[in-house]
């Protein structure tokens, strides 16, 4: 019979950053401030004290039992569980058993930035973990995951130099791709959709249409026959982010997709994606990612 131990509550989450992890934390692999890895166990120190990353994790239950508190939802995590938690949200380890062990990959925003996955992919991920941060896997699951990490590991100390960045974006995006395939197949079919949800996909397939000509959330909101206020609300509702900030996302992932990979001009991007100068493209390029479309060019 496992012990489970119990952590006394505290108030007000600490907040950490990947940067934080890398010194508070033992045996961590880690790429500059943007990705790190590790294990986690009862002697780890950033249990007992509620945190909220300013960045996005996973962690993978090997072993054991734990009880989390995330944005004070209790939920008891087992083996082969994956927990996912997004930026911001408050998480507390609540109790755990002696056994409890779980590997942890954690991840900047502007590393999730850097990887080129498409809108219709991202986001019933991104609104699952939203509402229900716990996916139940199997231990096959669990393997191939537990396979992909390992590979990062190896990269992160490899003397690889001039490519390693790009092989662990890879890595990760395959990771990622597991994941969501787990998420698609644990999600009941039959479930029926709330009025809300069917307006954010139908918002969701228009952006994917129209956001190279269209930033405007009173557009999408008269494709819909309701007010933007109406549209506001009922995507945050559903998404926890606004349609402004949908908007800004995907129009930012089809210009760092052209920049990278289309052999375009910045001025005919700017042009492409509907900017009225090439100047207002990169105020805005650089508004929304902290770079300039010339820096990310050279970069990608």
């Amino acid at each position: 019979m496992q012990t489970k131990k119990t952590i006394q509550k505290q108030s007000g989450p600490d907040k950490i950053s990947i940067s934080r992890i890398k010194q508070e934390m033992k045996e961590v692999y880690y790429l500059s401030d943007d990705l790190v890895i590790l294990a986690l166990d009862p002697n780890s120190p950033s249990l007992g004290r509620p945190v909220s990353l300013d960045g996005f994790a996973a962690i993978v239950m090997m072993s054991g039992e734990a009880t989390l508190s995330i944005n004070l939802n209790e939920y008891l995590v087992r083996p082969n569980d994956v927990v996912v938690f997004t930026p911001e949200v408050a998480i507390n380890v609540v109790g755990y058993t002696e056994q409890a062990t779980a590997y942890m990959i954690a991840f900047s925003k502007s590393f999730v930035n850097e990887i080129q996955i498409d809108l219709a992919t991202s986001l019933p991920v991104y609104m699952r973990f939203g509402k229900d941060p716990v996916l139940h896997a199997t231990s096959a699951d669990v393997g191939e995951i537990r396979q992909v990490f390992q590979l990062i590991k190896t990269m992160l100390r490899s003397d690889k130099e001039r490519y390693r960045h790009e092989i662990i974006r890879t890595l990760f995006t395959t990771a990622f791709y597991i994941i969501t395939d787990l998420n698609q197949r644990e999600r009941p079919a039959n479930r029926p959709k709330g009025r809300g949800e069917l307006i954010f996909e139908e918002f969701t397939s228009l952006l994917q249409r129209y956001n190279k000509r269209e930033r405007n959330v009173g557009f999408y909101a008269r494709q819909l026959n309701i007010t933007p206020k109406y549209l506001s609300s009922v995507v945050k509702e559903v998404s926890g982010r606004t349609a402004a900030r949908w908007i800004d996302e995907s129009v930012i992932l089809e210009a760092k997709t052209l920049l990278k990979y289309s052999g375009m001009s910045i001025q005919e991007i700017a042009y492409s994606l509907n900017f009225s100068t090439q100047s207002f493209f990169g105020k805005y390029f650089k508004q929304h990612t902290g770079t300039s479309p010339s820096r990310y060019k050279r970069k990608g």
